[in-house]
């Protein structure tokens, strides 16, 4: 039987674009199976699901959020990458702007259409789980009805709607996903690349001082590897203690300094790492 691999649909969505561009580069034969939301997905994993595609950054609004709750709580193993462009259209079951009453938008698509949500300030945001859905509402649409949609969606609702094809907030904007299994990965085993990767960690300090953050930085500088981001979250036990979510760019051949730096920071912090994969 084929893995399976647990994706946000229905069928359309951008990830299930991720998903059919990473089975192809992979050259995997894996099954798909949707779920509605990002929380479902990953918790597929833990009911017998073997791989999982979560978005994780994106070019306008950054990293997912809930996918850093879901790493930073869930005993996952980042196996892979892909990348997609991603383009939104604005679709209306109206004659112009000023008539749109309520948009259906995903609740990533927000920060990636500010521009033409901002010259909708009456219409009331009603948020979805994924760009798919946001076009299902509109396929229903009352008079008034309106949604931000993939752009390759367009072409399937009634010519008799207010059109336009591009509203995303510049032509650069891709999103990052990443392909995890169920798995906790030991330290002193970071796969070995002969190329360049990229490797995923939650650091989780156990005390708390002045240079704190400095200190941990610096076992990183002094190892020769390049932090690409770090970004805090909160350990939700106390309030104003905090993890970081660190993503680290690593040359061929730097997989046992990386671990060499784990074991540096490890007696004095929780290191939760989280796998890595070629670029």
């Amino acid at each position: 039987m084929a893995p399976r691999l647990a994706v946000l649909g229905p069928a359309g969505t951008f990830s299930d674009i991720a998903a059919q561009s990473y089975l192809r580069q992979q050259q995997l034969t894996w099954h798909l199976v949707y779920h509605n939301s990002i929380d479902q997905v990953a918790a597929s994993i833990q009911n017998g699901t073997e791989y999982a595609l979560l978005p994780l950054e994106n070019t306008l609004d950054g990293y997912v959020q809930n996918t850093l709750a879901i790493l930073s709580d869930a005993d996952l193993q980042v196996v892979g990458e892909v990348l997609v462009p991603v383009r939104f259209s604005l679709a209306a079951n109206a004659t112009n702007l000023a008539a749109i009453k309520r948009i259906y938008v995903q609740f990533k698509t927000k920060g990636q259409c500010e521009q033409i949500l901002t010259q909708l300030p009456h219409a009331e945001r009603l948020t979805t789980e994924s760009n798919m859905l946001s076009f299902a509402k509109l396929q229903d649409a009352a008079s008034g009805d309106a949604a931000i949609i993939p752009q390759a969606q367009l072409a399937a609702l009634p010519d008799t709607f207010l059109k336009l094809a591009d509203v995303t907030d510049t032509n650069e904007n891709y999103t990052r996903f990443i392909v995890v299994k169920k798995a906790a990965v030991p330290l002193q085993q970071v796969q070995p690349w002969s190329s360049d990767f990229r490797a995923l960690c939650y650091i989780t300090p156990q005390t708390d001082h002045a240079g704190l953050l400095s200190e941990l930085l610096q076992v990183f500088a002094q190892h020769d590897l390049n932090l690409i981001a770090i970004m805090s979250r909160p350990t939700r036990r106390e309030l104003g203690h905090y993890r970081f979510f660190i993503e680290i760019g690593g040359h061929a051949g730097q997989s046992a300094t990386l671990a060499a730096a784990f074991a540096q920071l490890s007696p004095q912090n929780q290191v939760k790492y989280l796998g890595s994969f070629g670029k």
